[in-house]
């Protein structure tokens, strides 16, 4: 479960995208960064925690070989300081016949050793449905398992950071998804060595209380929010309320579902990368906060000469509603998805 002791991973990824933008010197941008990414060692799941999830991943993977492998978590300074996994042999005299052993900085660094060693001793695959799927009928029975060399294999992962997704694809595809096909994503991600994967299920279900706060009825956020096949296009402020209103019952199990995705992402030793206030806000805001810098976008595009989808709001970064409205996100975030 997701506790504020294991917030870590999310607030610090916040912390570093501001930090980006900070004007600091070439050297303390650097080394802030380096600040930041120790931190975000120190709290990350528990060993066993990743330990666990990684073997969960080889369960529903290779349910027949859970005895083949041994899994162990271990300190970076294995790679001198760099994220790694290390393939070796393992009990190789044992009557029921050799195991391998898989030690990885991460568990997503172990599961990534293990797509490894069955892509590259076994001849399995490992992809997307509609690219192969999963074909391991060429691994061998448990018992007789390949053996690595003798002084093991050592892969260090060349760049910090494996990023996957981007923020349309939550409509073409993921909208539609149930928690056994997350999973089933998630375990994908693992394997492929995805350790910073965005993560924007329920957000609608968070910024409907957020807006409310600031007074802004369900009635106006039910022309706001796009329609499911639509959610990118709405958060990104190019139409608003085509395909809509939102259920509450639909809003209610997204964020179910978020947390879902996120306690599991967490347990793998990922870093979820979080949405946050880009300045899209509801016509009402404007009505309710005469003041404020918003600005009605152009008629890009509409339906039937129609402008009821179109036109959305922005509200100027440097207004001082903006920081507030960013706070008052972030707060019912950790809130909403991080305390259970």
């Amino acid at each position: 479960m997701l506790t504020m002791s294991n917030l870590g991973p999310l607030f610090l990824y916040w912390v570093l995208t501001l930090l980006l933008f900070l004007p600091l010197s070439s050297s303390s941008h650097s080394e802030a960064i380096e600040a930041l990414l120790s931190r975000l060692d120190t709290r990350r799941a528990a060993p066993s925690v990743q330990e666990s999830a990684a073997k969960a991943v080889l369960r529903r993977l290779l349910p027949t070989h859970l005895d083949s492998f041994q899994f162990e978590i271990v300190s970076k300074d294995v790679c001198r300081g760099n994220n790694c996994f290390w393939i070796s042999n393992y009990n190789v005299s044992s009557k029921n016949g050799p195991k391998i052993m898989i030690k990885g900085t991460t568990a997503v660094e172990i599961a990534s050793g293990l797509h490894w060693y069955i892509k590259y001793w076994c001849g399995a695959h490992v992809s997307w449905d509609k690219t192969g799927d999963i074909q391991i009928a060429s691994i061998p029975k448990p018992g007789s398992l390949p053996l690595v060399k003798d002084e093991g294999v050592k892969i260090q992962r060349p760049v910090p950071w494996n990023y996957y997704q981007n923020v349309v694809t939550s409509s073409y595809s993921y909208v539609w998804w149930d928690w056994e096909r997350w999973e089933k994503e998630i375990d994908w991600m693992a394997l492929q060595g995805v350790n910073l994967p965005l993560a924007f299920n329920g957000q609608e279900a968070i910024w409907q209380k957020v807006f409310m706060d600031f007074n802004i009825r369900k009635k106006d956020l039910d022309g706001f929010f796009g329609g499911p096949a639509f959610l990118a296009w709405a958060r990104m402020g190019n139409l608003h309320g085509w395909g809509g209103p939102l259920s509450q019952d639909w809003l209610d199990q997204q964020l179910v579902l978020q947390k879902q995705i996120l306690s599991r992402m967490l347990e793998l030793g990922m870093t979820p990368v979080l949405p946050s206030f880009s300045g899209n806000v509801p016509e009402a805001l404007k009505k309710i906060f005469p003041s404020a810098n918003i600005t009605r976008l152009g008629e890009w595009n509409t339906i039937d000469n129609n402008p009821r989808w179109c036109c959305t709001y922005l509200l100027d970064p440097s207004d001082p509603l903006f920081i507030q409205i960013g706070k008052a996100f972030i707060k019912q975030q950790i809130k909403d998805v991080y305390i259970c």
